[in-house]
């Protein structure tokens, strides 16, 4: 009856242990899980960003001078909006030159330009940097909308720029409406490396090779998912043995 109490209490303090690890925010997947073969696209990074549970895939040619990004998130509620950019003068959303997605009244998935000049109500406008290319699409399975673009960097941009992401609940009329304040909306920036040495809240990784469009590592997240597993092995060999 002991020998059997113990294994059950091995086997409970093992599943426990594998399923902490697993469902650490630090070892989600959500950077790598998102491909896109069916849009012929490679980027040689992509990042889980800190807050609101989005990532961002992105390549920075440097010798064009051009920025392309597949920006992932959820909206706050189905019918809400999702918003990535760059701001040139701040670390805030004031400033911020932003690709604002969202389905629109035919149901296709829609992305706008706007510059935030304010807290008030926005309204779509041109932006400060060259908008080569823009789409967006819907995930009907993940409820996650992922913005497309390619833009021209000015000049003197420099390693690293400022980015924004947000999410919002509503849009009404066309218009997205404000979004919640709370904390994780208001920590949704951070420094971008163009260089692709690193980023604020998350480590870019090489794309691996062979051509597959947009199925990219996230450095932080690929090793962590790694070191879960191999934690668990761990616990396992302790508890087995030292037992």
């Amino acid at each position: 009856m002991a020998a059997a109490s113990s294994s059950l209490l091995l086997l409970l303090l093992i599943a426990a242990t594998a399923a902490a690890l697993l469902s650490s925010p630090a070892l989600s997947l959500t950077c790598e899980s998102h491909q896109f073969p069916h849009r012929n696209l490679t980027f040689a990074n992509c990042t889980d960003l800190p807050t609101l549970n989005a990532s961002l895939h992105y390549y920075y040619d440097a010798a064009a001078r051009t920025l392309s990004v597949a920006f992932t998130a959820a909206p706050a509620s189905p019918r809400g909006w999702i918003a990535w950019g760059l701001n040139p003068s701040s670390t805030g959303m004031v400033g911020a030159q932003s690709l604002v997605a969202f389905a629109a009244a035919n149901g296709s998935t829609v992305v706008n330009t706007y510059n935030i000049t304010s807290y008030g109500p926005i309204s779509e406008s041109p932006i400060s940097y060259g908008v080569l290319s823009k789409s967006a699409e819907s995930s009907s399975s993940s409820g996650e909308i992922t913005i497309f673009a390619t833009l021209a960097m000015p000049h003197g941009s420099g390693a690293a720029v400022n980015q924004i992401w947000q999410v919002g609940s509503a849009v009404v009329d066309g218009v997205p409406a404000k979004h919640a304040f709370a904390p994780a909306n208001l920590a949704s920036k951070s420094t971008l490396r163009l260089d692709a040495a690193g980023e604020d809240g998350g480590a870019p990784a090489p794309s691996p090779g062979g051509g597959r469009g947009g199925n990219v590592n996230g450095g932080v997240r690929n090793w962590g998912s790694g070191l879960g597993l191999y934690g668990i092995c761990v616990v396992i060999g302790v508890l087995i043995f030292g037992f």
